[in-house]
């Protein structure tokens, strides 16, 4: 009977059910999409990774004893000797070096190809072990020669035969395209873009003669890979190692997945954002139909169903609308999915693709989180209909039971309380400071969430007296219906102000980041110019340090210092260290001595005060240590310099660098211009200069400024887009509570309509009492953000945040932007309102 009842209900209020499975849907829809991007984009670099594996079956590299992404790692190079002893290993079948490095390839339009993220491969033309196929022209077999990838070609519409620029070490340098070839099967790049020169070119250009980057070796009929691994590990030098080509696929592809998995945790934040915000709709929803059916809930209790059998049934409601949910949602995630990837290929990554992977553990955990949440949110109300007596079905006047505020009281108190608690450890510097931030504000939502109602009626009366003002009745009577249940108008703003909140406190954190950039800039900075790659990680960054040389030549410029970053292990702990001269830098970076020498010799290093107090070290203070090609030191602290955010918090002298890493590239090129020069005319003569390497950009502090501005606002923005979906869910719960408050009120409407009421004045009395609960909403979802964002901020102040910036003109302009939220929310229920027959709507019950 139950079961029967539930279906009847679900088909009885599915229009008023619709609008709560939406919001379902486009939370697990986030959840879905999120879980099918990363399973299909994992599956796709496994297939990309492992066709390497298909060419080659064992792989020589030097050892690294550690690497990472932040910095330069680059491995030694391995001596054409090397390859002599491999080729002579039992069982190897054939064997190449190959060498691998950067190169920049310059468009039609003068601007190099890519570079802001994916790599810019040089590469050499080693033969059948590649993975390059030919797709026109030949392979490069002289100096002035190149191939390029295909994907590249397509992009410039470069084509055999062809002159294009590269730029490796020096100046761009002409080239006679000879070739296209595809990387792989795919011929997917992932956004990079290869130039394959013949070896020897290879070689002079991006390494040194007579060495490789790499080997690769085939196996005999016979051998396994390990085997093989196994025969040539133990003929090659120390510092060099030999792994399977299964191993190097699993080690590349493991560096993608790190990334992924932070990517697909990111997502999933929003995705449980956007899940937690329609938990409060789904609540307000089963709420407000239980105490519509408060009669016929009371005759089920009087023709002998139990409290449990009443319970179950509001609960089969809300399963079916968790299951369907769950059902639209997932299907609307592989659209989802779909979606990133373009949008990941418009960013310039071009994702490998593969077909899309729906894992049961992505069906499993949408269909857990729609079906938990919904469950979850209505089971409140599905007790409250439990408790209806059966006598009510005999009654006119019945009313649901309601709690006291009294409970709400207290209970949002102590979350507040503990909240506070947890915030003030946090700005006290216990523990992890940004976690214990990030606790006390999840506690403090929740506080702020239950104690809404209890300051809901002022607040809204304040919000519609305008409204009460200009607009006559029909303000009054939107003023009135937003105060008549502070608990119903509470958990609908609710929903908007977890979203405002968020937005804010981003909002908050991002102008604050801008703040204390350009405070660092300003007292950081020396330099007056700056030239770099101008974006793109690890290698691309990169850029031969000869340039320095031709920037100093350069009229009015005083000084060019070359700088870059590295890691070295210092008590075991891997640590970002800036390369560069001291005593060359302190112009540049503004460096401050306060004790020691500026100057690092061999194993020297020079720290800032906060690092060396931190770490109880004084100049002269000796501290293990290890560079990145294994070797161990006991590094000294040759001198300690005031805290500088440009400088960072160590500095390692060049000499010391070169012993270790073998890469000569360089980051960045600080310029100081003469004291009498003109700083618009240094700036033409340099960018005169750089006109010959077009994968350098040169920037001044404004410049540098603007591009920190940037960045940060690209930040700002991505998030904010991706919080939309938690503002569109709680416009979605402003609808449903005003088309069930409709419903609710279809008598008192037809009496309203009966006593004079126009249908426009009834249109606007809607519309106002949606603004005054939207506005309502933003209200507190921006005072919580901006103290939270505050908050957060304090907590990193310590990290170089050390700037609050409350953007008051954004924020103001989410209030105004949660007023139009309002009007938008209101259209269909006003409209449903106004066109209600008034003599049905006095006889309804």
């Amino acid at each position: 009977m139950i079961a029967r009842l539930t279906l009847k209900n679900l088909g009885a209020h599915k229009l008023r059910l619709a609008l709560t499975a939406l919001a379902v849907i486009l939370g697990t829809a986030f959840v879905a999409g999120t879980l099918i991007f990363s399973s299909t984009t994992n599956k796709a670099f496994d297939e990309l990774f492992s066709e390497g594996a298909r060419t080659i079956d064992v792989m020589v590299q030097a050892k690294q004893a550690f690497a990472g992404d932040d910095a330069d790692t680059s491995a030694k190079p391995i001596p054409a000797s090397v390859l002599d002893q491999v080729r002579k290993v039992e069982g190897v079948a054939e064997a190449r070096g190959h060498v691998m490095g950067f190169a920049a390839i310059v468009g039609r339009d003068g601007k190099v190809v890519g570079g802001k993220g994916p790599p810019q491969f040089g590469v050499d033309w080693f033969g059948s072990l590649s993975e390059y196929a030919l797709t026109t022209g030949r392979a490069p077999a002289a100096p002035g020669e190149v191939a390029i990838d295909s994907v590249t070609a397509g992009k410039t519409g470069y084509r055999a035969g062809d002159r294009v620029k590269v730029v490796v070490k020096g100046p761009a340098e002409p080239y006679t395209v000879v070739g296209i070839f595809k990387v792989g099967r795919s011929g997917i790049t992932g956004g990079a873009t290869y130039a394959a020169f013949d070896q020897a070119t290879a070689q002079r250009l991006l390494l040194k003669p007579r060495a490789f980057s790499g080997i690769v070796a085939k196996a005999a009929g016979g051998v396994s890979q390990a085997e093989l691994a196994k025969r040539v590990g133990a003929v090659v030098p120390a510092g060099y190692e030999a792994i399977t080509a299964q191993k190097a696929a699993d080690d590349a592809a493991s560096d993608v997945k790190e990334f992924l998995g932070f990517l697909n945790t990111f997502l999933l934040t929003f995705g449980i954002i956007s899940i937690f915000v329609g938990s409060f709709i789904i609540f307000n929803t089963f709420s407000m139909l239980v105490a519509q059916r408060t009669r016929e809930l009371a005759l089920l209790r009087a023709v002998g169903a139990s409290r449990r059998q009443v319970t179950r049934s509001v609960m089969g409601e809300a399963l079916g609308v968790g299951l369907f949910g769950s059902f639209a949602g997932l299907l609307a995630g592989a659209g989802l999915a779909i979606g990133l990837r373009v949008l990941f290929k418009a960013m310039g990554a071009d994702l490998p693709t593969t077909g899309l992977v729906i894992a049961p553990g992505t069906v499993v955990w949408t269909f857990a989180v729609g079906v938990v949440v919904t469950l979850f949110a209505a089971y409140l109300p599905a007790r409250r209909a439990a408790k209806i007596p059966p006598v009510a079905a005999l009654r006119d006047d019945v009313a649901m039971p309601v709690r006291s505020l009294r409970y709400r009281a207290v209970t949002g108190g102590l979350f507040a309380l503990a909240g506070g608690a947890v915030l003030a450890a946090g700005l006290a510097g216990g523990g992890n400071p940004v976690a214990l931030v990030g606790a006390g504000a999840v506690l403090v939502f929740l506080a702020i969430s239950m104690l809404s109602p209890l300051f809901a009626r002022p607040v809204t009366r304040v919000l519609g007296a305008p409204f009460a003002r200009l607009s006559g009745a029909a303000g009054k009577l939107s003023s009135q219906n937003a105060q008549r249940n502070p608990r119903r108008t509470s958990a609908t703003a609710a929903a908007l102000m977890i979203g405002m909140a968020l937005i804010a406190t981003v909002s908050v954190l991002a102008s604050s980041m801008t703040a204390s950039i350009d405070k660092a800039l300003d007292s950081g900075l020396g330099a007056d110019f700056q030239v770099s790659s101008g974006g793109g990680f690890g290698p691309p960054q990169s850029f031969d340090p000869s340039v320095a040389a031709g920037l100093a030549a350069v009229p009015g410029v005083e000084s060019a210092t070359p700088m870059k970053y590295t890691q070295i292990k210092l008590k075991d702990e891997t640590t970002l260290v800036t390369v560069a001269d001291p005593a060359r830098l302190a112009k540049p970076f503004k460096i401050e001595l306060e004790s020691g020498a500026l100057a690092a010799g061999t194993d020297e290093i020079l720290v800032d005060a906060k690092t060396a107090k931190a770490n109880s070290w004084k100049a002269g203070t000796a501290v293990p240590g290890q560079y990145a090609d294994g070797a161990t030191a006991s590094i000294r602290v040759a001198g300690i310099y005031k805290d500088n955010p440009m400088a960072g918090s160590y500095l390692l002298g060049e000499g010391t660098y070169a012993a270790h890493y073998p890469s000569a590239q360089v980051s960045s090129v600080l310029i100081v211009k003469r004291p009498s020069a003109d700083a618009a005319t240094v700036k033409k003569a340099l960018d005169g200069f750089l006109t010959a390497y077009p994968n350098l950009t040169l920037q001044d502090q404004s410049d540098m400024k603007e591009q920190a501005r940037g960045s940060v606002n690209q930040l700002l923005t991505m998030i904010t887009a991706l919080l939309v979906l938690s503002i569109v869910i709680a416009i979605l719960g402003i609808i449903n509570t005003l088309a069930l408050s409709v419903v609710e009120r279809t008598r008192e409407i037809g009496l309203l309509r009966a006593i004079g009421m126009g249908r426009r004045q009834l249109r606007a009395m809607i519309r106002y009492e949606s603004v005054v609960i939207s506005v309502f909403g933003a209200l507190l979802g921006v005072a919580v953000g901006v103290g939270v964002g505050w908050a957060v901020q304090a907590a990193l102040a310590g990290e170089g945040i050390d700037v609050l910036a409350i953007p008051g003109g954004r924020l103001a302009g989410y209030l105004v932007a949660a007023g139009l939220v309002g009007v938008l929310a209101a259209i269909w229920p006003a409209r449903r309102a106004a066109r209600m027959d008034v003599l049905r709507a006095i006889a309804t019950q």
